[in-house]
């Protein structure tokens, strides 16, 4: 067993949460909305958003699983943000991510994020050993109703010395 898969298993199981500072707030919504090409009104018109059911304008679905808007940290020398903690402390590539979405999220709405390492596995390929890990993270709003899920899968190629 490589020595970066015995790391990597060490951090099954781990969770940890994030609470957003503030509120998610209408500026964020719009910008990320704008920065993707998604032009819908829901996003950006209150008006159209309650004549269509909603309480406000919402988020697109992604916001909140592809941006850190929850987290209030500065970012390292890689670019990262620093606080994500040790499952996140290897440098790994995106390998997928499957999304479920349960409710809008509106602009007051005050985000808490669990990550969790839910499996850590090996495999081997045409190109070598890579080792997978496999990170949960749910959202909550600020009423603990459950906003989205995000399974993410990492992967990461251990040192050629690290394989044998």
């Amino acid at each position: 067993m490589s020595d970066l898969l015995e790391k990597l298993k060490m951090t099954v199981g781990q969770e940890i949460v994030f609470q957003a500072p503030d509120e998610m707030g209408r500026a964020s919504l719009r910008q990320y909305a704008l920065a993707i090409g998604d032009f819908n009104p829901l996003y950006s018109d209150r008006g159209f958003a309650e004549d269509h059911g909603l309480r406000d304008v919402m988020a697109p679905p992604t916001l909140i699983c592809d941006t850190w808007q929850y987290l209030d940290s500065d970012m390292d020398d890689r670019g990262d943000l620093i606080g994500r903690g040790p499952m996140r402390e290897f440098e790994g590539l995106r390998a997928g991510n499957e999304y479920e979405f349960f409710q809008p999220i509106h602009p007051d709405d005050v985000i808490t994020a669990r990550w969790t390492v839910k499996d850590v596995y090996e495999s081997t390929g045409r190109s070598g050993v890579l080792v997978f890990q496999v990170i949960e993270a749910v959202f909550y709003n600020q009423r603990e109703e459950l906003l989205a899920r995000n399974t993410e899968t990492m992967y990461y190629r251990p040192e050629r010395d690290d394989e044998e």
